[in-house]
């Protein structure tokens, strides 16, 4: 077996913060059947602070956080990136021009931001878009099938969820068709709320990708958005996997529209709420992109696929 080391720095409080921390686990698990693996998976601080790396390529260092890993093969040196951070980081923007960096998975994938970053298209072939993660170990599956014993939903489109100071949008929606505001109570509370309602609203927090629209494609509440800038391995498609609306050009952060961009989701909300088939075929191709892309065994088939670790073998 060839060796490779892996990077994350976890403790015992990241290892249970985020969904993805779980993810990290499993995808080291998987790769320990392909490689001999040395492990660098421990750093004290790495709930608090990031942590720094000395790579074997003895070029660029990186300076770690608990949502990222690097991924070493020992024989050639050369290496990979993934991160699930809002921004483009260090780890990302230290080694995005070295020979050795193969790939780099970034799950906020925006193509703009990153050819801005990189001065240009060189090297922009390393990058790669990636998926995206539900915020935590829940039993979605559970309230999917309790859902689909629903017959009545509440006719209105609905989001619950944290800084909502930073999503200003959500003050000039018509209390007629929106509800919503902080998060309720558990995971289950709100997830059983939300799979009580037509639509859920789909807003970014740090980043546009936000863990409340894989915990929906996963529960089957259609969500209801502006056309993504950001895209996945798998492309999401606009009315196919969600409720799209336009874009407007002016609109860089969608958290932060004016009343026009809210009465925009509001109109085309009153457009489909009736439609029964509609949302429904929504509500099954979301779950469907979910169950082969986005659960965790079938999550970490596509990242060793996307990063060609095949190839190390």
């Amino acid at each position: 077996m060839n060796q490779i080391i892996v990077h994350t720095p976890q403790n015992e409080i990241s290892k249970g913060y985020r969904y993805y921390n779980y993810f990290w686990e499993n995808f080291i698990e998987y790769l320990k059947s392909k490689f001999d693996i040395i492990e660098d998976t421990y750093f004290e601080h790495a709930n608090a602070m990031s942590y720094s790396v000395k790579l074997l390529n003895d070029i660029s260092s990186s300076l770690l956080l608990e949502c990222e890993m690097i991924i070493e093969n020992v024989k050639t040196k050369e290496f990979v990136v993934l991160s699930v951070s809002d921004q483009l980081t260090g780890a990302v923007l230290n080694h995005q021009h070295n020979p050795l960096c193969k790939k780099i998975l970034f799950s906020q994938f925006d193509e703009e931001v990153i050819k801005k970053h990189l001065g240009g298209a060189i090297n922009f072939d390393k990058f790669s878009p990636w998926i995206y993660f539900p915020s935590n170990l829940f039993n979605i599956d559970k309230i999917f099938n309790e859902r689909k014993e629903i017959n009545e939903f509440v006719d209105k489109f609905c989001f619950w969820g944290t800084s909502i100071e930073d999503r200003s949008i959500l003050k000039h929606f018509n209390n007629d068709y929106f509800i919503g505001g902080l998060p309720i109570g558990t995971f289950e509370d709100y997830a059983k709320e939300i799979t009580k309602h037509k639509v859920a609203l789909s807003i970014a927090g740090r980043g546009e990708f936000c863990y409340r629209d894989v915990e929906n494609f996963g529960l089957g509440t259609p969500i209801l958005r502006f056309e993504y800038t950001n895209k996945m391995f798998n492309p999401l498609i606009p009315n196919f996997h969600y409720i799209s609306v336009d874009r407007p050009k002016e609109l860089i952060y969608d958290r932060l529209g004016e009343k026009q961009h809210a009465e925009m989701l509001e109109k085309r909300f009153l457009e489909i709420k009736d439609n029964k088939n509609f949302l429904d075929f929504i509500s099954n191709n979301a779950r469907k992109y979910y169950e082969d892309n986005l659960t965790m065994n079938n999550s970490i088939e596509l990242t060793y696929k996307i990063l060609n670790l095949n190839d190390w073998e």
